[in-house]
Parts: structure tokens; sequence; C-alpha cells
């Protein structure tokens, strides 16, 4: 039976401590550990998995201290199995505020385990790439200097994570307030604020290389041959013995004379014509879809309860009186 390490990236640290709580409740987090660049504790985005048998104890506790170091946060994941590139950028989002959740689980309990996880919204460690690549981002830098609250404040909100986290506080506050029948007090001239956030979609479009078309022109010599009658002419020089009187001879039987006969041959002359027989045509047809992208976006919901009673002289309350907000 093997175990699996898992990594979830979460950008503050309330979002990672809810999601161990969780499965601290679910009987798991014994098992995992927070990590961020300065501090480790034990329990347990896009959420990575590596297999492989158990990580010695020694091994995996090295793993959640040397994150704390800016020196050894690459060294230390890819010792667990974690590729370089995706370790450079776990690296890059502690540097920056983030926090990594780190633990191992049965086989078997993975799925739960993973089920968990993926309820809070960890970070997907590919985007969260691309858009520090679109800053200038080009790897991690060990020597860089850590973010300090300040500024992991700002980068959280560039991205637009930490609303879990606040949802989380509110659910929280509700259960701890009038559920319980506690009350969380407020001094007098003070207000107590409730963010009420909502996500939207964005949907963009970028170019994807799927491959292409070669077109290649090639010569093959293929044998013909065609039939032609060739006339051939040839001299033939022979003497008779004849036996006549001379009085047959001509007049001029003794003039010296010279005949020239020349032969003449047929021989094949071959001669080569080229004409299209066909065409090729090599065109790119562009062609327009319409695609939905479904997704889900988060908001706040808030709903204000009001358990005080009438008292004398005053109105008893109505349904008016109470407030509901939900955007």
């Amino acid at each position: 039976m093997t175990n699996q390490t898992v990594l979830a990236l979460y950008d503050d640290r309330a979002s990672a401590q809810q999601v161990l709580e969780e499965l601290r409740a679910a009987g798991y987090g014994s098992e995992f550990s927070l990590s961020d660049g300065g501090s480790s504790s034990s329990a347990a985005s896009g959420v990575s998995t590596a297999s492989g048998g158990s990580i010695r104890s020694s091994l995996f506790s090295s793993v959640s201290s040397d994150l704390g170091a800016p020196a050894s946060r690459t060294s230390s994941l890819t010792r667990l199995g974690v590729p370089e590139n995706e370790a450079q950028v776990y690296s890059e989002a502690v540097r920056r505020g983030g926090v990594l959740l780190i633990g191992q689980v049965d086989d078997s309990h993975t799925p739960e385990v993973l089920d968990i996880i993926e309820r809070h919204h960890p970070v997907d460690a590919d985007e969260r790439a691309e858009l520090y690549r679109q800053g200038g981002w080009t790897g991690y830098d060990a020597s860089a200097a850590d973010y300090d609250e300040t500024a992991a404040a700002e980068e959280r909100s560039r991205y637009g994570s930490g609303l879990s986290a606040a949802a989380s506080g509110l659910r929280d506050v509700n259960a701890g307030g009038i559920g319980t029948g506690t009350s969380r007090g407020i001094d007098t001239d003070r207000e107590e604020v409730i963010p009420v956030v909502e996500e939207s979609l964005q949907v963009g479009k970028r170019a994807v290389e799927r491959g292409g078309v070669r077109v290649r022109a090639r010569i093959i010599e293929t044998p013909v041959e065609e039939t032609v009658t060739l006339r051939d002419e040839t001299i033939n020089v022979e003497r008779r013995a004849v036996s006549r009187d001379v009085t047959d001879v001509p007049a001029d039987a003794f003039r010296e004379r010279t005949i020239e006969v020349t032969e003449t041959d047929e021989e094949a002359v071959v001669a080569k014509t080229a004409r299209v027989v066909e065409e090729v045509v090599v065109r790119k047809d562009v062609t327009e879809e319409v695609h939905t992208v479904r997704d889900t976006v988060r908001r706040t919901e808030v709903e204000v309860e009001d358990s005080r009673t009438s008292l004398a002289g005053k109105r008893p309350l109505s349904d008016r009186d109470l407030d509901r907000s939900d955007i």
C-alpha cells in the first residue's frame, strides 16, 4: 500500500488553515502541515500529487522547515518528486506570501482528501505561473527578499484571492454569534464592516498551435517505350563476268569516270514535351465557432437575523426591520 504526497497552494494562511481544520475533522490532519516564507505548522492550488511510497518522516519534516529558507525552497520540493519548473512556481508563490499545504495520504483516501482541498479553491499553479511571466518573471530568485504583509496583501488583491477566507470568517462569526446564543460586542460609536464580495467571469482567447500539413513535390522517373520503323540503306558493289562482242560496248567505254553513291539511314529522334495534368492547391480556411465556457463564481451572502425583543414604549419588530443582502 503506497502513499500519495499532496501539495496545494493558497494565497493566504487563513484559507489554508481552514482546509487544515477540515482535514483534521475528517481524520487526515495529522499527516499535513502548512508552510510559508516564515514558518510551518503541523496539520495539512491547483493540487499536485506525487506517488512513490512513503516519504521518510525526517525528509518530510525537513521539507516543511526548508521552505522557510529562500535558498532551499526549490530543492526541498524537488526531493518530494515535484518537477523543477513547478517547484520554482511554488517557491515564488511562497516568497510572495503564499502558503503551501503539504502532506501524505494513503492511496485509498486520496479522493476524499483532494475533494476537501478543492472545495477551498487552491491556486492553479500553471495559471499563476503564466501571470507571473506576464509581469516579467523568469524564474525563482532565492536572493530576492520575501514579501512583507503589506506587499503580500497587495499581491492577493491583484489576483482576487483571499475571498474564500473572508467568506469563511463571515460564516464563523454567524455560527459563533447568533447561532449559539453568544454575541460579539461592538463598542459605542464603532462599526463592524462585513465585505460583500462577488466574483465575475472573464473569458479571453489565446492562439494554440495544433500542428500543420507539409506538402512536398518530388520527381519520379518511370520507364516508357514506343515502337518506330527505321529505314536502313546498304550499297552493294559486285563484279559480274560477261562475254559479248565489243560492238556492243558503248562508244565511251574507254572514258574515265567516277560514280559516288551515298547510303542514307534513319535513326530515332526522342523529344519530350511537358504538360500540366493536375494542380495541388494548399490553402488555409478559417472558421469561427461559438463556444460556451462554464465555470463557477463565488459571492458573499450576508443574512441578518434580529433576535431583539420589543421593549415597552417601542413598536414591535417587523420584517422591514430585518435586512437581507444577497449580491
